[in-house]
């Protein structure tokens, strides 16, 4: 807080935009003060927004966020190295240390340019993720960084898609 008031600090102004977009999103900002000991700003927000650490991936030009606690490690392949994709029964597989992991390409789940991954020269990136019991990779075609999301519920209109958990 600023000891004088001037046109520039000391009236607030800024925590009135903070408090509206808590407002916005369903949330509440509760300010409690004491003279010569300082503020204490309470900030609630609702259960249904989460802030989630996620890894940004990109995907036939799309960006998407995996959470970081599905995350188990990222490989890439590259047609030069022994570490290939593999087709078995016209499904994708990556043998990870002598064990088969079936993957999944995030183009062909959203019905994107699919490239014939088998026979491509390209790298390609593998996220492998692990949900509940089960293990497998998502095939995507750049990795970004990690990034602290908030995550809000998914709008009615795409709720039938069964790929989103939630949007940022």
């Amino acid at each position: 807080t600023a000891e004088v008031v001037t046109a520039v600090s000391g009236r607030g102004v800024g925590m009135d935009v903070v408090r509206r977009n808590i407002e916005k999103i369903g949330g509440t900002i509760e300010m409690k003060s004491a003279w010569g000991k300082g503020s204490t700003f309470t900030i609630k927000i609702p259960l249904t927004l989460a802030i989630v650490s996620a890894l940004v991936v990109e995907s036939a030009k799309l960006r998407f966020a995996i959470p970081q606690i599905s995350v188990l490690e990222l490989v890439r392949t590259s047609a030069q190295t022994d570490t290939k994709i593999e087709m078995i029964n016209a499904s994708p597989v990556l043998r990870l240390r002598d064990r088969l992991l079936p993957l999944v390409s995030l183009r062909g789940l959203f019905k994107a340019e699919e490239i014939d991954i088998a026979n491509s020269k390209d790298d390609f990136y593998i996220v492998v993720t692990q949900v509940g019991a089960y293990s497998f990779g998502i095939i995507v075609d750049r990795v970004f960084d990690t990034e602290e999301i908030v995550v809000k519920p998914v709008s009615p209109v795409l709720r039938e898609i069964p790929f989103y958990s939630g949007n940022t």
